[in-house]
């Protein structure tokens, strides 16, 4: 198990298609940084009057591109499903039609590859959505000082983990962002299931991101605030004006669990590739 491991670890970090996700998700976070941050450090102290208590000069926490509302996450918060499909989520299809899953299902190694594969591409959907908000944080903190959040700057009273926001900004960031990891792989379990039904890559790549959408814009506007959270979008929108909730990351969570990597590892062995 560990050597299949290993194996699918190399080809995936190897590959010039996560390298492609990187860069296409680094430009972004780089476009953010050159657009919006570098233009409001000359503007580092507008909003700062030593007689207001709540006043706060320019910093990480308002300028960064997870930080507050602004154009780039926004196109971050609908191109992060290509980014996490992009990778490595088609690989099982591309060995099944090349023949490499032929050659492992006679060897005997069919549930050990699919359980590497499943690792490999949890992993690399993981790196090519957190890049470029951690990208995009380590370039802020080199242009503003880290002041933590305060109640008046949180986007909504209900936003997840909004006291851990308020008493240490970095920690929040990084938790958020692990939280983000785990919903990216996750997301790319469901192209894995797709892959042993579909007969083109690009139906692997995009259709997660369609479902994704789609499904998003289903349960939105409902006045349940449950099944509004359920918008999968919403796990990635940082400024969380409109907030997810934990029971909603738990549903998603459990579907996305057994629609994605349960299904793909049940299916996937019963599956005949001779």
């Amino acid at each position: 198990m560990g050597r299949m491991i290993r194996i699918e670890l190399y080809r995936a970090f190897h590959g010039k298609e996560l390298k492609a996700a990187m860069l296409l998700g680094g430009m972004l976070g780089l476009a953010h940084f050159v657009l919006e941050v570098i233009p409001s450090v000359s503007h580092i102290f507008d909003g700062y009057h030593p007689d207001i208590a709540s006043s706060v000069v320019g910093n990480v926490t308002e300028s960064w591109m997870g930080g507050m509302i602004n154009p780039e996450i926004n196109i971050y918060q609908m191109v992060v499903f290509l980014l996490i499909t992009i990778p490595y989520a088609a690989s099982f299809y591309t060995d099944r039609k090349s023949g490499i899953l032929k050659n492992i299902a006679v060897r005997g190694e069919k549930r050990e590859y699919l359980a590497a594969k499943s690792v490999a591409v949890f992993m690399t959907a993981g790196v090519s959505a957190v890049f470029p908000l951690l990208l995009n944080l380590m370039l802020t903190m080199t242009m503003f000082p880290v002041i933590n959040y305060d109640w008046y700057q949180l986007p909504n009273y209900k936003a997840l983990f909004m006291n851990l926001a308020v008493k240490n900004v970095i920690a929040y960031c990084i938790v958020y962002m692990a939280l983000i990891f785990v919903f990216a792989g996750l997301i790319a379990g469901l192209a894995l299931s797709l892959s042993l039904y579909a007969n083109n890559r690009f139906v692997v790549l995009s259709l997660p991101f369609l479902i994704c959408i789609v499904s998003g814009r289903l349960v939105v506007y409902s006045g349940n605030p449950v099944i509004r959270g359920l918008a999968i979008q919403k796990v990635f929108y940082v400024p969380q004006s409109s907030p997810t909730t934990l029971v909603s990351l738990c549903i998603l969570f459990v579907v996305l669990v057994l629609c994605g990597y349960v299904h793909f590892m049940v299916r996937g062995v019963k599956m005949d590739v001779l």
